[in-house]
């Protein structure tokens, strides 16, 4: 079952590939939609990766720091 899924997968490259080849060259010219996607996401993930940073460098400040005793 193993080379039915390396075809696939080779067929989905092929696939979008021919989405994103403008539609000059023959192919469907997906690359407006595809800016749009990354101007949208790109941001959202640069937030999430940077409140991820701070929280696991918080977690590791809270485990360097010695504990004081009362």
């Amino acid at each position: 079952m193993g080379i039915e899924k390396v075809l696939l997968g080779i067929i989905l490259v092929i696939v979008g590939l021919w989405l994103l080849i403008p539609m000059g060259w023959g192919g469907r010219g997906w690359w407006p939609q595809l800016m749009t996607l990354l101007l949208g996401v790109i941001p959202i993930g640069l937030i999430f990766i940077g409140a991820i940073l701070v929280w696991i460098e918080s977690e590791e400040l809270k485990v360097e720091r010695p504990k004081r005793k009362r």
